[in-house]
């Protein structure tokens, strides 16, 4: 059996909002930043993984040019807003003790992977997985599904996979893998607490 995780919000927190508060903005400050990097189309960019750490900054820049230095503040520490969840290593050691293969599918930027490669060591021990910088395609594109599936020689119908996201987990039923909607009773269910 396997079992494909997401990273950001199953395996680490991504709390990109708690991460632009520390900044202490005033609330229009925060909401634009909040609109020129975080909640904007920009963003996929860095985790499609097409362009560069400087043209991804600009991108942002370019959304709110007058906020440039703020940007660069946030932009210069985000691998703040990935924070370790107290229930991972404990998850996962349930997983391994049935036997289970794990593996990660993630929308990922190289910029935030290279700066939490340490908030991240649990998937060492992993059978692999892919982030989506590596690969330049995110979920819910087929795609990616696939080639995790055929670099790994995983067989669909053996797998569960778990995502934050609805449309992420529809992409995985369509393929065959068990797809379950993450939220953060199930692992504590699954290990009686």
């Amino acid at each position: 059996m396997n079992v494909i995780f997401d990273l950001g919000n199953v395996l680490v927190g991504y709390d990109w909002a708690g991460y632009l508060r520390t900044f202490g903005y005033t609330e229009e400050i925060y909401e634009r930043i909040a609109d020129a990097v975080f909640r904007n189309e920009d963003w996929l960019e860095g985790d499609i993984g097409r362009i560069s750490t400087g043209e991804w900054l600009g991108l942002f820049i370019e959304n709110a040019p007058d906020l440039e230095p703020q940007i660069r503040e946030v932009f210069a520490g985000f691998e703040g807003t990935i924070v370790p969840l107290s229930y991972t290593e404990e998850w996962l050691a349930y997983f391994r003790s049935l036997g289970y293969r794990l593996y990660y599918l993630s929308n990922y930027s190289r910029e935030l992977h290279q700066k939490t490669r340490d908030k991240l060591s649990f998937i060492n021990s992993f059978d692999g997985g892919i982030f989506s910088y590596e690969v330049k395609c995110v979920k819910p594109q087929e795609e990616i599904y696939r080639t995790l599936l055929k670099r790994y020689q995983i067989d669909p119908h053996e797998s569960v996979f778990y995502d934050d996201r609805p449309e992420n987990v529809e992409t995985a039923i369509q393929l065959g893998i068990k797809g379950v909607v993450f939220h953060k009773d199930i692992p504590l269910q699954m290990m009686g607490k």
